[in-house]
């Protein structure tokens, strides 16, 4: 054999192979991420149905849940954190993650009794986050990395012109902002794990920060999803009004 050919093979291999340390790495993330979704739900079914504590429900809907959300989020990321408080303000920030979604799932109920439509979403972005998840770790290492400029190009985008559409509320604007989003957070997905996979490589295990950003990406993905099926249901809904006044008539 060409050594050449030989060497080329050889790099190619430490280029796409991920180590079992990294990918043992990989599934406690996943796993913490499991965790975190049943933490979210609970504290949404918490928020819709008034069970537990009525001051954390109530606080949900006010701007103190955003300084809890945001200083979670700072408390993880800070590297002198201790590992013990960056557990429990991850399971701070999904409790309140799920309870911002309240008002969303109240205007699911309202047009869905069965829950059909949520199920759609939620499970729509699962399979769209571990499709994207899956192709970043199959790709060559460091292939995906220079989507999150793209990502953040786009969303810079979406932005602006949702601040534009704020002083003239045009639908279609708003559905091209929502696909422009998801599209934008599909690239975080794959660059995000390509970064996780990198900084593992380099001996930086830290689940709690890793499971933070992937579940934000999941996260931004369902509440995408969950408007544009709603936005879809609004229409049906409208539509079937239309006919059925022209009917009457």
């Amino acid at each position: 054999m060409n050594p050449e050919s030989s060497k080329h093979q050889q790099n190619f291999s430490s280029e796409t192979t991920i180590t079992r340390p990294v990918r043992h790495h990989l599934l406690r993330v996943y796993l913490t991420i499991a965790g975190m979704l049943a933490i979210a739900a609970y504290g949404s079914h918490m928020s819709v149905m008034g069970m537990g504590d009525s001051a954390l429900i109530s606080m949900s809907n006010s701007p103190l849940s955003i300084g809890v959300v945001l200083g979670s989020v700072f408390g993880i990321r800070h590297p002198s954190t201790n590992n013990i408080v960056r557990w429990m303000l991850l399971g701070a920030y999904a409790l309140f993650s799920g309870l911002s979604l309240s008002s969303l799932i109240d205007i699911f109920t309202e047009w869905d009794p069965s829950g059909g439509l949520l199920t759609a979403a939620l499970s729509s972005a699962i399979f769209i986050f571990f499709g994207f998840s899956a192709s970043a770790l199959f790709a060559e290492r460091r292939s995906m990395i220079y989507v999150g400029g793209a990502a953040a190009g786009l969303l810079g985008v979406v932005f602006w012109t949702s601040l534009a559409n704020l002083f003239f509320g045009n639908s279609l604007v708003f559905s091209v902002e929502l696909y422009l989003g998801l599209i934008a957070f599909c690239g975080y997905v794959m660059y995000d794990t390509q970064m996780i996979v990198e900084h593992a490589s380099a001996g930086n295990f830290n689940i709690p920060l890793h499971a933070l950003e992937l579940f934000m990406d999941l996260f931004a993905l369902f509440t995408r999803i969950a408007a544009i099926l709603a936005d879809k249901e609004k229409d049906k809904k409208k539509d079937k009004k239309r006919k059925q006044e022209s009917f009457d008539r």
